[in-house]
């Protein structure tokens, strides 16, 4: 009786463990209020923050594999004639105020999923640390049109060694967008 519960003891843990390391949020990101998209975190190994206007998740890590940051904002001003270049323009000019010598790559992709259509620009830049040494940072720049309306950015950045470890997990991450119902 004793090694059956003792089993039956770590079973339960470890079914309990491996819920754990797959435990996932769903998140809506809002325009004016009204959500538009929702997306899907693990939050066992990504860290999120929110506020009215920004959304963001970091690998939860260390040293420079710790160094990626997502941020995905909504159109404060979708109906605009010029919704997406004013976004678009957001969008670079946030990654161009953090990073320099910034190299982009000429071709865009364009893809749609979940009935979301996105366009994406790569590029290479360097961000400059407090002692004066660079540190290379690949990124990226997309811009998602969840339905005729709105329009969001998301941007990223990070070290080639952050991007080699999290990119499974962040491509998962994006793919998992949706428009909210």
């Amino acid at each position: 009786l004793s090694a059956m519960k003792k089993t039956l003891f770590l079973s339960a843990a470890f079914l309990l463990m491996s819920l754990l390391g797959i435990a996932q949020s769903t998140f809506k990101i809002s325009s004016n209020g009204r959500p538009v998209v929702e997306i899907v975190v693990p939050t066992a190994s990504w860290s999120v923050t929110t506020t009215d206007s920004l959304f963001s998740i970091i690998p939860i890590d260390e040293g420079e594999t710790s160094r990626l940051i997502t941020m995905i904002w909504a159109s404060k001003n979708p109906h605009s004639e010029t919704a997406i270049d004013d976004i678009a323009n957001e969008a670079f000019d946030v990654v161009e105020a953090l990073l320099e010598d910034i190299t982009w790559n000429e071709e865009l992709s364009e893809f749609d999923n979940n009935g979301i259509s996105f366009v994406a620009q790569d590029g290479q830049g360097y961000y400059a640390n407090e002692d004066g040494t660079k540190d290379e940072m690949t990124t990226t720049v997309m811009l998602l049109m969840p339905d005729d309306v709105n329009v969001i950015a998301l941007v990223y950045f990070g070290t080639p060694e952050a991007y080699d470890k999290w990119s499974e997990s962040l491509l998962e991450i994006i793919l998992s967008i949706i428009p909210a119902e």
